[in-house]
């Protein structure tokens, strides 16, 4: 074959494959094929258009902070920042019964760790109950306690409470100095898981002074006394608390 002639027929099969190719696109055309590409295409444009545009995305709500919570008088509750401490109460200095030789210091105590009246650790010294009445309040009942005896100390004082008789005179001295006169009403042994807390301890109603310490069967160390001895004496008559 002449160099022309392989020319010429480079020529015709180029033409051939162009025109069959114009052919094959019209028919796919014609099938809705081109259209759904064209959709696609133009729906990837408007993707990255928009991912170029960096429009940000929706984010999540955020619930707003909780308001702290106030507590106000007007609703029923009371905000204790703003609840003034109480002023301190200078307990009474002494208590005596004159007629058994009872005669103590008086210091403030509160609550033990066990949940029952605390205690001075001396027989020596008698507690007053500062979450109580005072001696000589108009109202409730003033207690006093001491122990019995301790390992330490030995017999205090407070062992010859079971012998006071009623209408004993017991007098405390008042922080002020003043001179308390009671006359005692009752004296009891009570057991002590039978102890008539309510009573005893009671902050309002007649007043009364409450004098307590252990007494009964001793139970062993670190048991104690089975029993209370409770002496409950009120205001002597004309005496002015």
């Amino acid at each position: 074959m002449s160099p022309r002639t392989r020319a010429t027929a480079i020529l015709v099969a180029s033409v051939a494959l162009v025109l069959g190719s114009f052919v094959a696109w019209v028919m796919l055309r014609d099938q809705g094929v081109g259209h759904d590409l064209a959709q696609v295409t133009a729906a990837r444009t408007a993707v990255e258009d928009r991912s170029q545009r960096s429009e940000p995305r929706p984010q999540p709500p955020v619930a707003p902070p909780a308001e702290p919570a106030v507590a106000t008088i007007t609703g029923g509750l009371v905000d204790a920042t703003v609840i003034p401490a109480p002023a301190a109460v200078t307990p009474p200095q002494r208590v005596s019964i004159p007629s058994v030789g009872i005669d103590l210091p008086i210091i403030d105590t509160g609550v033990a760790p066990d949940g029952q009246m605390e205690l001075p650790d001396d027989p020596g010294l008698v507690g007053w109950y500062r979450f109580g009445p005072l001696p000589g309040d108009p109202t409730g009942s003033a207690v006093l306690g001491g122990h019995v005896d301790s390992i330490e100390y030995g017999v205090g004082p407070l062992s010859r409470l079971p012998s006071v008789q009623p209408g004993a005179d017991v007098m405390v001295t008042a922080a002020d100095g003043r001179l308390l006169r009671y006359q005692v009403r009752s004296v009891e042994r009570i057991y002590k898981a039978a102890l008539p807390v309510d009573r005893i301890f009671a902050p309002d109603g007649p007043h009364q002074l409450t004098v307590i310490t252990c007494g009964g069967r001793f139970l062993g160390t670190g048991l104690g006394y089975e029993d209370n001895i409770v002496v409950v004496a009120v205001p002597a008559q004309g005496a002015t608390p």
